[in-house]
């Protein structure tokens, strides 16, 4: 195509607002439950292709919008089961580009805490974590920056550390690791760092992350300022006057705000973030708001 389609953030934003995901410390205590209901609306209008950054000339304004359900339960003392699954929709403002919807892909994830220690006037936490996604819905992948996810089975290792003083105030520092697996696109034959390959699979880059969080946590309000940072491992650049593809190397950092009220069941959480610097990605703000529900008592480390 010789007009220019530009990307989407296709590496989705952990989300620290929720009432416990895989990037945060907080933790259920053995049989408790915790669902929540999420909104997120991510916009951009300017892209980087490569290193370059870019204007959407053709296709204006980008909007991906989700809803996402959320689960996680206390197996064991030390043990959380944990779920997730969004409905996402695209959209641009101007062109001829169709937007996509549907269901994307259903996250589950085993959250360890390894290490719960008192240290000076507080306290440290340690989590390991170990999960998967796959897609549920019917999307097609090679229709960038509208498709509405990657099409690709992964699997992600991640530790997860939380240092939290008695006044309230901490620190959660994370990494992790995920691999991707080949997906499978409706044309013959790709360019790949320039190379014409002459079949339907296609490789994706694997991808490791980082985040942090510095914030105040005490009784039911929790705060903070956010980082995240997400790098892929391999991959090639968006080409000039070229649509994005899966194989493009996404690299993105972003910093936000995050808070979250919650009473004895009920939650409400809210979040903003906005990417600085990228590689191959929208120049995006996220805004995100949820509703959360907690059976049993509240979680030990809040």
């Amino acid at each position: 195509m010789k007009n220019k389609l530009y990307i989407s953030i296709l590496i989705l934003l952990p989300i620290a607002s929720a009432a416990q995901t895989p990037t945060d410390a907080l933790y259920m205590n053995h049989r408790q439950i915790c669902v929540a209901t999420l909104y997120q609306r991510t916009q951009w209008n300017t892209y980087w292709e490569g290193s370059t950054r870019r204007d959407n000339a053709n296709i204006g304004q980008v909007t991906h919008q989700s809803a996402m359900w959320m689960g996680a339960v206390g197996l064991r003392p030390r043990l959380n089961l944990l779920a997730t699954l969004p409905y996402v929709t695209t959209k641009a403002n101007k062109g001829q580009l169709a937007g996509q919807h549907g269901v994307q892909d259903l996250s589950v994830w085993l959250k360890y805490r390894i290490i719960d220690h008192s240290m000076g006037s507080g306290k440290l936490k340690v989590f390991a974590l170990t999960g998967g996604a796959t897609p549920l819905g019917k999307y097609v992948p090679d229709f960038m920056p509208m498709s509405i996810g990657l099409g690709a089975t992964t699997a992600t290792t991640r530790v997860v550390a939380d240092y939290r003083q008695q006044q309230g105030w901490y620190l959660t520092l994370r990494g992790g690791h995920t691999w991707r697996s080949n997906v499978f696109i409706d044309r013959d034959a790709y360019l790949y760092h320039n190379q014409l390959y002459y079949t339907d699979e296609v490789p994706l880059p694997n991808v490791i992350d980082a985040g942090a969080l510095l914030g105040w946590r005490k009784g039911p309000w929790v705060s903070a300022l956010t980082f995240e940072q997400s790098n892929c491992l391999s991959g090639d650049d968006i080409r000039p006057n070229d649509m994005p593809f899966p194989t493009n190397r996404m690299n993105m950092r972003a910093v936000g705000l995050m808070g979250k009220y919650q009473s004895k069941h009920w939650g409400l959480t809210a979040s903003a973030s906005r990417v600085l610097t990228g590689r191959n990605v929208g120049q995006s703000t996220a805004l995100q708001v949820g509703l959360l529900y907690l059976w049993q008592s509240e979680p030990d480390n809040r």
